[in-house]
């Protein structure tokens, strides 16, 4: 007896599990946003957590919440930069005021940072931020281009194969 993911059922779902991760790479790629979106907020932090893969911290003055992804930082030079002014010193911060997300643990929703400052001066050029977010994104673009192949080729191989017959109704025992 054959697994399922030997048979056309397993090329159909290598073939929809690729052109999905196609699609996810597709809007990844599409909702990072042009500079000329982001708003810029300066004054100091007066709290952040570190997290797992971000750092969430406020900025004195404003009532929104920001997150740091380490996607876009995977140096850490921003996430470093934001911690050091903790109560210290100004930072500015550059976010999309449409692109926001809410993390299970903590409550309400935080915006994303794609840029920090301190005293004038970027920590971290925009363009190296969208480089890392282009280098994160292009596991999801691998490996749809992977599945989707692998999908492919097994409906290819298996083109002149007959579908198999559905199995006969069993009996309800009383």
């Amino acid at each position: 007896m054959r697994k399922w993911y030997q048979d056309r059922r397993g090329g159909y779902f290598f073939l929809l599990l690729g052109l999905g991760l196609l699609a996810v790479y597709g809007a990844l790629e599409w909702r990072f946003p042009a500079r000329d979106r982001l708003e810029a907020l300066t004054g100091r932090v007066t709290w952040s957590y570190t997290s797992m893969g971000a750092l969430y911290y406020t900025v004195a003055g404003d009532a929104r919440q920001f997150v740091l992804l380490e996607k876009g930082d995977p140096d850490g030079r921003m996430a470093t930069a934001v911690r050091d002014a903790t109560m210290l010193y100004p930072v500015t911060v550059r976010f999309d005021p449409e692109l926001t997300t809410r993390p299970g643990f903590l409550p309400g929703f935080f915006y994303i940072t794609f840029g920090v400052a301190v005293g004038g001066k970027d920590v971290t050029a925009f363009d190296e931020v969208r480089a890392d977010y282009r280098r994160d994104n292009l596991i999801a673009l691998v490996l749809g281009l992977v599945f989707t192949a692998l999908g492919v080729r097994r409906l290819y191989l298996l083109r002149g194969e007959a579908a198999p017959a559905p199995a006969p109704p069993r009996r309800r025992r009383r």
